[in-house]
């Protein structure tokens, strides 16, 4: 099995779906680059299983306390907020995460204190220093797991589930441990798929893009690392801004981006029916609250 030819194929099902020439590009660029390198990925996913904490975090920020079904939602602003209105654009794409953590969604500060966001930082991402935040904001920005979603994807849609299997462990996994992550990423992705269809949640023929997946986080990285002390102002927002614009081009609606993100964490955490019930919740409160800033601030 060729990856290069598949990775084709797979693009040009997207551009049959609607993907713009851009988008498209970008993904051949990350995904044969990621192809063509083989031991990056190797040393990638070695990082991974090290640590199978981190890796879960990186993907959801799970370690937080989730809100339960029955916990009511609320719009938090902040009064205080100078930020521009394409500022706090950029700051609502990744309300998805910021309403299930409790945090503001219209500023730059998270509303936690210094301390708190030391102490989550350091416990879902390891991340202790300025040093190991901009390198692992580097790192989604990059990379991120937009890749292993795309190969994922055009695997199970390109080939039987059989041959699936055999595709991932020979072009993702490298030990015992990197296989069955994988794996198990596959399963994931054939149930959420098959549920999100059933409930309408997207179209048969739609992919849920992953770009969102990484760039929320760096958003909300950026945002926890400046309560943090580890990032100025200046530079959290830098890490933000440089989001909005990818983000554009890859959706066309709130409610889309907020579909793609929920998707993409059934993938990597499997279905939880209470936190999808929770987070489908905060998606509707998010589209109709006329205080939500995306009710406020037009998709495009």
């Amino acid at each position: 099995m060729n990856p290069l030819n598949n990775i084709e194929q797979y693009l040009q099902s997207l551009k049959a779906m609607g993907m713009s020439e851009e988008a498209i590009d970008m993904y051949r660029k990350q995904m044969e680059q990621s192809m063509q390198f083989s031991s990056a990925w190797a040393s990638q996913l070695n990082q991974f299983s090290q640590n199978i904490q981190q890796f879960n975090a990186m993907f959801t920020g799970d370690d937080a306390e989730a809100p339960s079904p029955g916990e009511p939602k609320q719009i938090l602003l902040n009064p205080g907020s100078t930020l521009t209105p394409e500022q706090q654009w950029a700051i609502a794409c990744g309300a998805d995460l910021a309403m299930m953590n409790g945090q503001y969604l219209n500023d730059l500060t998270t509303g936690l204190t210094r301390q708190d966001c030391r102490e989550l930082l350091s416990q879902w991402w390891d991340i202790d220093s300025k040093e190991e935040l901009t390198e692992t904001l580097a790192w989604l920005i990059n990379e991120g797991h937009r890749i292993q979603y795309d190969i994922i994807w055009q695997a199970m849609n390109t080939v039987s589930i059989k041959e699936s299997k055999a595709f991932l462990r020979e072009y993702v996994a490298s030990n015992k441990i990197e296989e069955e992550t994988a794996l198990e990423r596959l399963r994931n992705m054939r149930d959420a798929l098959e549920l999100y269809r059933e409930r309408k949640l997207i179209q048969p023929d739609t992919q849920p893009e992953m770009l969102i997946w990484d760039y929320a986080r760096i958003i909300n990285l950026s945002r926890g690392g400046f309560d943090a002390g580890y990032l100025i102002r200046e530079e959290a927002l830098s890490f933000i801004e440089r989001c909005a614009e990818p983000i554009r081009n890859m959706y066309v609606s709130w409610k889309q981006l907020s579909v793609s993100y929920q998707f993409a964490r059934c993938v990597w955490n499997g279905i939880d029916e209470d936190v999808m019930t929770s987070m489908q919740q905060g998606m509707e409160l998010l589209l109709s609250d006329p205080q939500s800033p995306w009710v406020k601030l037009a998709f495009r």
